[in-house]
């Protein structure tokens, strides 16, 4: 796609800035790349912070999750944004995308970034026929979800988080249930994917002993598989029959929807674990928790980072789930990992102005 026009100095719309002390630098940087900031100050929690940015640049208040909301903030009154950043997820649907670009509109919208890997919650070919182009920062949070993955692994193994909760209540004897315990060492830890989180969740199950399989795309070739710590294997199924341990590490796509439902978990082996950092439309989520409630059907335990109800509605059949570890989508989010996401965004904001160069005026 053509880079759109943008004037600058510009508006950029930040859904939700990086969070606490790594706003200020990321507003900074856009400033300095010629977009002026309007701020929605929805979930920034810190009364300071927030005075502190409302001193310094234009601020909104909306809910980013709701599509008629961050239409009419992007619309801000006819006179429009040239650009948007978010991290979360927010439903940048088509209906959204006309209305940020309306030929009525004083700036329309010709950018918008998200500092994750994925961009799932945004129309990518309405995006394109309207001429947005669409930024993220793949592999910037890389280190710090393959470790909330082994994190999550090691507690599905051994127990460490239900066992705090039984001592916390003083049952000692529902603490030291099911001991010994699975580990790593020794046990073949399987994953769907073959990204860069993939790749670093490879080199520290080999670290902790696991004999590692790997099933890519079709992309994932047996050359390109050749410098993998890990085997190749061809087939969902192979890799789900063989692995005591199974971690989930794709994009959410419609090739992906469902992947991991009924039947195939009914692959895996008794006493298995499933793991999900990636999306929660590749799991199916009331299969795997009856799977779980099912001694007899598929794995025994699991770990979830992501579902299909998050935030202050958040809601999932695993909440009741006693075979199931929770996570509220926190996977990406260290410090370092936020901050070099955001370094990675500016920089393809910078990147896009540059190629723009030539239409600006």
């Amino acid at each position: 796609m053509t880079p759109g026009t943008l004037r600058l100095p510009g508006r950029v719309l930040v859904v939700d800035p990086a969070p606490g002390v790594l706003a200020l630098p990321e507003l900074d940087a856009l400033h300095g790349l010629g977009l002026e900031p309007t701020v929605n100050l929805r979930r920034i929690g810190d009364a300071g912070l927030r005075a502190e940015i409302a001193a310094r640049w234009a601020t909104v208040d909306f809910d980013g999750f709701a599509e008629e909301q961050l239409a009419c903030a992007l619309e801000s009154g006819g006179a429009g944004f040239d650009a948007l950043k978010c991290r979360a997820g927010i439903p940048l649907t088509a209906a959204v995308l006309a209305r940020a670009t309306a030929a009525g509109l004083g700036r329309r919208l010709v950018l918008a970034g998200r500092a994750a890997s994925g961009a799932d919650t945004f129309d990518a070919g309405a995006a394109d026929r309207l001429g947005v182009a669409v930024r993220t920062t793949p592999g910037a949070n890389a280190a710090a979800v393959a470790e909330l993955t082994l994190a999550l692994v090691l507690d599905a193994l051994r127990g460490v988080s239900r066992r705090s909760d039984a001592l916390r209540a003083g049952r000692w004897g529902d603490a030291v249930d099911g001991l010994p315990t699975g580990s790593l060492a020794g046990a073949r830890l399987g994953l769907i994917g073959s990204g860069a989180i993939a790749r670093r969740v490879a080199e520290l199950g080999r670290a902790f002993g696991a004999e590692v399989l790997v099933h890519g795309s079709p992309r994932f070739t047996a050359e390109r598989a050749a410098g993998w710590p890990g085997r190749r294997v061809r087939t969902v199924e192979e890799l789900l029959a063989a692995c005591d341990v199974v971690s989930v590490h794709v994009p959410a796509t419609a090739e992906t929807r469902g992947l991991i439902g009924p039947e195939r978990l009914r692959l895996m082996r008794p006493g298995s674990v499933l793991v999900n950092t990636a999306r929660s439309s590749v799991v199916d989520e009331a299969a795997l928790d009856r799977a779980l409630r099912d001694p007899l059907s598929g794995p025994s335990r699991a770990a979830v980072d992501v579902f299909d109800e998050e935030g202050p509605g958040f809601a999932s059949p695993l909440a009741d789930n006693p075979f199931c570890t929770l996570s509220p989508h926190a996977a990406g989010m260290t410090r370092s990992a936020v901050e070099e996401s955001s370094r990675r965004l500016v920089r393809a904001f910078a990147e896009f102005l540059g190629e723009a160069g030539p239409g600006r005026r």
